[in-house]
């Protein structure tokens, strides 16, 4: 199987312990943490980084790895970073992104997958970087 493209993105978690989601334009316009793909020749934290500017117009400083993610039914990695406060005004590109927020864990907005879920509980519960293996018979959108 060919390698996969990987994607990176920025779990921001604020000082009530709220998680920042942003609400997709297309597909089944999930919640999801700001991120996308890595591109050709960019480091997994440059990408995060650079996708937390495109879809919510902020940055951050600090940033430590939360999650290693293995996927391999598309042979590919995701990477989760997480960070405590972010620099900027918050905005939506409304052409990928269409809505944001701070969500507690037990409250989350839907439609939202169970991997995303997955991401945040780890970024949340666990002090030191979390490698898990992400397989597509797990995975589900929760609605409603």
């Amino acid at each position: 199987m060919p390698k996969g493209q990987d994607a990176s993105g920025i779990i921001i978690i604020d000082e009530r312990n709220r998680v920042l989601l942003v609400r997709q334009t297309y597909g089944k316009k999930k919640w999801s943490i700001p991120g996308g793909m890595v591109e050709d020749g960019e480091s997994a934290w440059t990408a995060a980084e650079r996708e937390l500017q495109e879809e919510a117009g902020i940055s951050v400083r600090d940033m430590e790895l939360s999650g290693v993610y293995f996927q391999p039914h598309k042979n590919r990695y995701i990477y989760t970073f997480k960070a405590d406060h972010y620099v900027g005004t918050m905005r939506i590109d409304n052409h990928e992104i269409d809505q944001y927020g701070f969500f507690d864990l037990e409250a989350l907005p839907r439609p939202i997958s169970s991997f995303t879920i997955q991401r945040l509980t780890d970024a949340i519960q666990h002090s030191k970087t979390v490698f898990k293996e992400e397989t597509i018979d797990r995975y589900e959108i929760l609605y409603g």
